[in-house]
C-alpha cells in the first residue's frame, strides 16, 4: 500500500487545530498538529471569510514545514451549528462476498433517495451497522459471503449556505476540501468504546462559543444540538459587571479559576482580587462565573431533556475549554445533573494539549473509512443537492494505531465506565 497524506483542520470558534498524517499499510502515523487563534468564526459559523482563511492558510503553511509534508487535500471538522443528522437504511445485492464497491453503492443509493430542502447539503454518512442476509453485523464486513447487505446509516445534513463558505475559503489557496466532519460526531472516536458504546450516551463540547452535544445509543447518533454559548460569555460577564475590557476580563478568568471559589470563602483577604492594576471583588468574579456556569450546563440539561431519549441516558461526558478548568466544576455538574457526568479536564487524557484532540480523531476518522472504501467519491452531487462533490476517504471502524494517544484516550474511558 502507498503511502497516502491525510491532513485535517478543525475550525473552532477560539482556535482552529491542523494534525498531518500518513496511512501506512497497517496504521495512521501522526506526523505533527498545531493549532492557532481562529478568526472570523463567531458561535461555530463562519462569518469572515478573508480572516478565516488568512489564519488557516497560516496554520497549513506552519505545519507543512514542521512535517515537511505538502498538504493538499484537507478534511475539515466544524460546529453542528446549523446542522442535522437522520438515520436511515440502504439495500444492495450483493455477487457472492461483500466487496467496497457494494458499499460505495449503498451509500450512493442512500444519498440519492433523500430529499432534501433547497438550502440543505448532506456532507457526512456515517455507517452505523450491517444486515448480511439478516443477520446483524457490527465490525467490517468486507469478504463476508451473502445475497442481500442492508446499511443502517446516519446523514449528516447541513444548511448549503453555510458549507459553501468554506469551500470560498479554500479557493485558489492551493488546498481543497477532501471531507466535512461534524467535530462532536467525531468525539466518539476518542470518547467512545466497546464498553460504553452499546449504552445511551451523550458527549457535550463546551467551547469558547458554542456547545455542541451528540446523543449517542449503541454508538448511533440519535440527536445532536448546538447552544450558542461558551467561555467567552463567562469573559463577557465579567468584562461587563467588572468594567474593564475582555482582555483583561480573560486574562483573570484564565488566573483565578482554578481556585476562585477558594478565594471567594477565604476571608482573610483583601476584598479585591487583582491582575496588574485591573482590581473586582472576590464575591463579584464568584458570582458572575458561577452563574453562567449553572446557566451552560441547565441548557444542557434541558436540550437532553427534549430530546426523548433523557431517561435512558446512563452518562454524559463533558469535554472542551469553555468551563472545565474551573474550580468547582464537578459540584455544579452534580447539582445539575442526576445522571452520571464525567468532566473531562487535560490531566484525565494523559497529553499536553487537549486542544488538538479533534483533529486528529478527524484524521483518524479519515483513514478508518479509507480502508474500508478505497474510493474517494462519497458524497454525491444529485438532483437533491447541487452543492459541490465533497471528495471522501473515510470509515468508522476503529483501529489502533495513532501513536497511541487516542487509544490512551480509550483506555482512560475503559477505567470509568
Amino acid at each position: 500500500m502507498q503511502q497516502e497524506i491525510i491532513t485535517s483542520l478543525d475550525f473552532g470558534t477560539q482556535k482552529l487545530s491542523a494534525t498531518v498524517a500518513i496511512r501506512e499499510k497497517d496504521e495512521l502515523k501522526i506526523l505533527g498538529v498545531q493549532s492557532c487563534k481562529s478568526a472570523g468564526i463567531e458561535k461555530g459559523l463562519l462569518l469572515d471569510i478573508d480572516k478565516c482563511r488568512d489564519v488557516a492558510v497560516s496554520l497549513l503553511k506552519d505545519l507543512e514545514k514542521k512535517t515537511t509534508v505538502k498538504s493538499e487535500r484537507i478534511s475539515i471538522g466544524i460546529s453542528s451549528n446549523k446542522v442535522r443528522v437522520t438515520e436511515v437504511s440502504t439495500v444492495v445485492n450483493i455477487q457472492e462476498k461483500v466487496t467496497s464497491a457494494d458499499i460505495r453503492k449503498a451509500l450512493k443509493n442512500a444519498q440519492r433517495d433523500f430529499i432534501l430542502s433547497d438550502d440543505e447539503s448532506i456532507v457526512d454518512v456515517l455507517i452505523n451497522f450491517y444486515i448480511l442476509d439478516n443477520k446483524v453485523i457490527r465490525k467490517d464486513i468486507l469478504n463476508w459471503k451473502g445475497s442481500k447487505l442492508e446499511i443502517n446509516l446516519t446523514l449528516v445534513i447541513a444548511a448549503k449556505s453555510e458549507i459553501e463558505k468554506y469551500y470560498e475559503l479554500f479557493r485558489k489557496t492551493g488546498y481543497n476540501i477532501g471531507s466535512i466532519k461534524l467535530n462532536i460526531l467525531v468525539g466518539k472516536q476518542v470518547f467512545l468504546n466497546e464498553k460504553n458504546s452499546m449504552e445511551s450516551i451523550v458527549i457535550a463540547d463546551i467551547g469558547a462559543g458554542t456547545t455542541d452535544i451528540a446523543l449517542f445509543t449503541d454508538g448511533i447518533p440519535k440527536s445532536i444540538n448546538s447552544i450558542p454559548i461558551g467561555g467567552r460569555n463567562i469573559t463577557k460577564d465579567l468584562a461587563i459587571c467588572g468594567k474593564f475590557s475582555f482582555l483583561k476580563a480573560d486574562n483573570m478568568k484564565k488566573i483565578y479559576s482554578s481556585n476562585y471559589k477558594a478565594l471567594y470563602l477565604d476571608n482573610s483577604l483583601e476584598e479585591e482580587i487583582e491582575v496588574g492594576t485591573t482590581k473586582v471583588s472576590r464575591k463579584l468574579f464568584y458570582e458572575v462565573v458561577n452563574a453562567r456556569i449553572e446557566e451552560i450546563l441547565s441548557h444542557i440539561n434541558i436540550k437532553l431533556k427534549n430530546t426523548g431519549h433523557y431517561d435512558r441516558i446512563c452518562s454524559i461526558i463533558l469535554y472542551g475549554d469553555g468551563v472545565n478548568y474551573f474550580e468547582d466544576i464537578d459540584e455544579i455538574v452534580r447539582k445539575i445533573f442526576k445522571i452520571k457526568t464525567k468532566v473531562i479536564r487535560k490531566n484525565d487524557l494523559g497529553i499536553k494539549n487537549s486542544e488538538n484532540i479533534t483533529s486528529m480523531a478527524i484524521a483518524k476518522e479519515v483513514y478508518d473509512r479509507l480502508n474500508l472504501l478505497e474510493d474517494d467519491n462519497i458524497i454525491l452531487t444529485n438532483k437533491h443537492n447541487d452543492n459541490k462533490v465533497i471528495n471522501e476517504k473515510e470509515h468508522l471502524h476503529n483501529n489502533e494505531g495513532e501513536n497511541h494517544i487516542l487509544k490512551k484516550v480509550k483506555v482512560f474511558f475503559d477505567k470509568i465506565f
